[in-house]
This record gives C-alpha cells, structure tokens and sequence, in this order.
C-alpha cells in the first residue's frame, strides 16, 4: 500500500488516460494519491479531482515561478478552499531562484502568506525548494514559534541540508531522481534520513524514474523509486510501502 504524496495528474498530458493512469497505478499497489494545485485554476480542478474518488486528496497552493501576477484576491480564494473536506495540504508553495520567473522578493512575500495561512487552518505545507534551501530555511526558522509542519516536496539537496529540515520537523519526500545514476548524494540523504520521516511521490509528469527517462511519469512508475528507496534503507517493499504511507498520513492529517 503505497502513498502519492504529490503529483499533477490534473494537467493535460493526461486528457487522454487519466482514468487509466490511475487504474494503473492501483494495481501497482498504490492506493493513495495527493494531487497538487499549482494556481487557482489548477487547485480548485484538484479539489474536483480529488471529489471524484475516495483515494485522492487535494493540496492548494500558487507554485513560487507564479507568484509574479499573485493577487490578495488570489490568496483569498486559496485559503477558502481550505476549508473543503478534501483539501489536506496548502501547496505547492515556496521558493524557486533557479530561473526566477518571479523575484525573490515576491516569492518570499507570498511564502510569508502561505506560512501564515497553514498556521491559521491547521494545514501542513508542501513546499518546493529549487536552488533556494538557505533561504527556506530562513524563513521557516521565523516562523518556527509557529511550528509549521510539513513536506519538502522532491528533495534535491545534500545531507546536510536534509538533517536541518528534518529538525525543523519536516518530512523529505523523495521522487525519481533518487533512481539517476549520478544523484550519489541524494541517495545518501536519503539513506541518513530519519525513517519516519521517509515520504515518496512522483510528481507525475514530471521527473520520471531512470528507466523511463524521457518520456511522461505516471503514478504507477513510483514503485522503481520505491523499489530505490527500499534498498538504501534494508527494507522489503511491503514494509516501505506501509513505513512511508503512515508517514504521508501522519503528516497529512488523514
């Protein structure tokens, strides 16, 4: 029984499977999907997404490359959604300096709101960090008298970096590209992590695993991850499903 703990199975790559996919994954032993907005249009098709079957949950959020045209009306509507049943995250949110799509400034200022927002509903956060994790870390200790709570979503950094958000009391969620055959350091956070801190998605359809590299991810590819993740830490794939779906429902509330 394996946990999803984030993908984008609403997107249009899948218009003409997306029933299947899932099915797919299912009888992979995947019993469990969160799927993520990315703006208000992605998120409130997310909550109808995740309306339609028992085994998905939604996450809502504005990704930090979108932040650039963010309005208070668009936080606003977020935070309603909030208050749907489904809805079980704020996310995805956080920080991305990598291109910079939209300034740091802007970036950080909108996180703020998002921090805030998980704080004030009870919600965890699922935050994606791309070549800004000294930063993140930052403004979570900030706002750690608040104790936010959550998933750093596809880890991509060092051992280090992965000690200091675990004892801000996030989980490390990891995707295909602890499968690449040069992510020799992810492999190694992944191995020092704590174990019931261990979360695995996809992010489907992005970022397949190294036998499919390419081409679209789908939910039903995160078993090669898993059959990864199971091998650094010493475990059958039993117990690593139900080790990290535990974990993905502990932190999610479910």
């Amino acid at each position: 029984m394996f946990f999803d703990t984030h993908l984008h199975v609403h997107y249009p790559d899948f218009d003409v499977d997306r029933a299947e996919a899932l099915e797919r994954a299912r009888s992979e032993g995947i019993h469990a999907f969160l799927n993520v907005g990315t703006d208000v249009a992605s998120s409130r098709t997310s909550i109808h997404l995740a309306e339609s079957s028992a085994d998905i949950w939604a996450a809502c959020g504005i990704h930090p490359n979108d932040t650039r045209e963010t309005s208070p009306e668009d936080l606003q509507q977020i935070e309603a959604m909030l208050l749907h049943p489904k809805v079980a995250a704020v996310g995805e949110v956080g920080l991305d300096f990598y291109r910079e799509h939209s300034p740091q400034a802007t970036q950080r200022r909108i996180f703020s709101e998002f921090l805030k927002m998980a704080r004030r509903h009870r919600k965890p956060l699922v935050i994606h960090c791309r070549d800004a994790y000294e930063a993140l870390i930052a403004m979570l200790r900030e706002h750690q008298p608040e104790n936010p709570r959550g998933i750093i979503h596809c880890f991509s950094a060092d051992r280090p970096v992965m000690e200091r958000l675990v004892a801000l009391g996030f989980y490390i969620s990891f995707a295909g590209p602890l499968t690449y055959k040069k992510n020799d350091a992810l492999r190694e956070a992944c191995r020092a992590c704590p174990r019931e801190k261990l979360l695995l998605e996809t992010d489907a359809p992005f970022l397949p695993p190294q036998s499919m590299r390419g081409k679209r991810n789908e939910p039903s590819l995160m078993l090669e991850t898993a059959r990864t993740m199971a091998e650094i830490h010493g475990l059958d794939l039993q117990a690593l499903g139900e080790l990290t779906s535990a974990n993905a429902r502990a932190v999610l509330g479910l």
